[in-house]
C-alpha cells in the first residue's frame, strides 16, 4: 500500500485532534506545524456526545473523567418579549445520561499534546510556516528556510488562516457590534449539571458547569456596556439573572474579552489543500457548535481517506468530495446560529415572529428537541 504525507498547519485543538485521528490510518504520515497553544483559563467547550466519541478514540478520556462535567439539562430563559418564556431540555428525553461534556480548553489541549508526543506517525514542527506552493504533484511548505513536500495540506490555522489567504479562497466575514466576555463564577448552589442560556434584547448570557459549584460564563453585549462592567457590577448582573438557579454568585477577578464575528468560506478546498475548523467557519458561541463543527470536519476527512486508501489524498477527487460532504452541514449551522444571534441582538417585528415560531417548535416538537440535544442548533431541510 502506498504511503502518503499529509501536512496539518495549525497545532490548536482542532489541528492536534486531526493529526491524532488521521495518524491511525496505516498509510499516512503526519507533519503538524505550529507552536502548541496556551489557552485562557476561562475558556471551556461543551462537546456534544457524538463528538465526544471521536475524542475517546484518540486520547485518555471518558465520560467519568474528573476533568469534565456532564451536561444533563439545558434551560433557555427567553426574556426578549414582554412575557418570559422558559424552555427545559433533559437528556433523559433521549434516554441518555448526558447530551454533552464540558471541559476546559487548557485541559483538553494538554491531553492532546501528551498524546501527540507519544505518536510515532506524527512529526511536530514547532514553527509557523512562511509560505505554501502547490502543483499537480505535491504541496511544498516553507518554514524557517526549510522545505517539506506533502501530498495534502490541511489548514487548521484558524480564522486568520495563512493557507486560506495564500490560496485566495474568498471568505464572508461579518464583524458584529457586540463583544464576548468569558470568565468563571462560583455559586453557593450546585448547578445540577445544568447549562443556562438567558436571551435578552441585545445580549446573551450563558453558564456552563465546570466544577460542582463553579460555572464558566459567556456574556455577549455591546462593547460600551461590557467595558464598564467591573467585577462588582458583573456580580450584580449575574446574581440578578442566575441567582435564583445558582444561589449567591461571585465572579472571578479576571476575564477575557474578544469581538463577536462570523466567518464562512465559499469553498473548502483548493489545489491539494482543504480547510477545517475556524479556517473554514467561525460562528457566535450559541447552540453548542464551534469546536463540534470542526470535529465533524475531521470525521469527514478521516472517513474519506480511510475508504480511499489507494487514491492520493491531495487529488481533486478527495478534496472536492470533502467539500461536498461538509458544505451543507456547515452552511445550515452557520445560518441557524446567525439567525438566532440576529434575533437576539437586533430584535424587531420580523425577528419576533421568527423567535416565536422557533420557541413554539421547541416546545411542541419532540423531533426538534432531540435534534437540539443531539446536534446543537441547526436548521433541517
Amino acid at each position: 500500500m502506498k504511503q502518503y504525507n499529509i501536512a496539518i498547519v495549525g497545532s490548536g485543538i482542532i489541528g492536534m485532534t486531526c493529526a491524532l485521528h488521521l495518524s491511525k490510518l496505516n498509510n499516512i504520515q503526519i507533519t503538524l506545524y505550529g507552536m502548541f497553544p496556551k489557552h485562557s483559563e476561562f475558556k471551556t467547550t461543551a462537546i456534544l456526545k457524538t463528538s465526544f466519541n471521536l475524542l475517546k478514540q484518540i486520547i485518555d478520556i471518558n465520560e467519568n473523567d474528573a476533568t469534565i462535567q456532564k451536561l444533563k439539562k439545558f434551560k433557555i430563559i427567553d426574556q426578549i418579549s414582554k412575557r418570559q418564556k422558559i424552555l427545559d431540555f433533559d437528556s433523559s428525553e433521549l434516554d441518555i445520561d448526558s447530551f454533552a461534556y464540558n471541559i476546559k480548553d487548557s485541559v483538553l489541549s494538554e491531553k492532546l499534546i501528551n498524546q501527540i508526543k507519544k505518536s510515532k506517525n506524527i512529526i511536530h514542527v514547532n514553527e509557523f510556516i512562511r509560505s505554501i506552493n502547490t502543483n499537480l504533484q505535491e504541496a511544498i511548505i516553507d518554514y524557517d528556510g526549510n522545505k517539506n513536500y506533502h501530498d495534502l495540506v490541511i489548514a487548521a490555522d484558524g480564522r486568520n488562516s495563512i493557507i486560506r489567504k495564500q490560496n485566495q479562497l474568498s471568505v464572508e466575514r461579518i464583524k458584529y457590534k457586540e463583544n464576548i466576555l468569558i470568565t468563571k463564577i462560583t455559586h453557593s448552589k450546585h448547578h445540577k449539571n445544568t447549562s443556562y442560556e438567558i436571551h435578552r434584547n441585545g445580549s446573551l448570557l450563558t453558564s456552563v458547569p465546570i466544577e460542582d459549584n463553579m460555572s464558566a460564563i459567556v456574556y455577549i453585549d455591546r462593547p460600551e456596556i461590557i467595558s464598564k462592567k467591573s467585577v462588582k457590577s458583573l456580580d450584580d448582573y449575574f446574581n440578578e439573572l442566575l441567582g435564583s438557579y445558582l444561589g449567591n454568585i461571585e465572579t472571578d477577578e479576571n476575564h477575557d474579552v474578544f469581538p463577536s464575528e462570523t466567518i464562512r468560506v465559499n469553498k473548502l478546498f483548493a489545489n491539494r489543500c482543504i480547510l477545517i475548523g475556524e479556517s473554514a467557519h467561525v460562528i457566535p458561541p450559541i447552540g453548542a457548535q464551534g469546536l463540534n463543527l470542526g470535529l465533524r470536519d475531521i470525521e469527514a476527512i478521516h472517513s474519506l481517506l480511510d475508504k480511499n486508501k489507494n487514491i492520493n489524498p491531495g487529488s481533486k477527487i478527495i478534496t472536492s468530495k470533502y467539500n461536498h460532504l461538509r458544505w451543507s452541514d456547515i452552511y445550515k449551522r452557520y445560518k441557524s446560529v446567525n439567525l438566532l444571534y440576529q434575533s437576539m441582538m437586533n430584535y424587531n417585528f420580523k425577528n419576533s415572529i421568527i423567535r416565536n415560531l422557533g420557541i413554539i417548535s421547541l416546545q411542541k416538537s419532540k423531533m426538534i428537541r432531540n435534534i437540539l440535544l443531539h446536534e446543537g442548533m441547526v436548521l433541517k431541510n
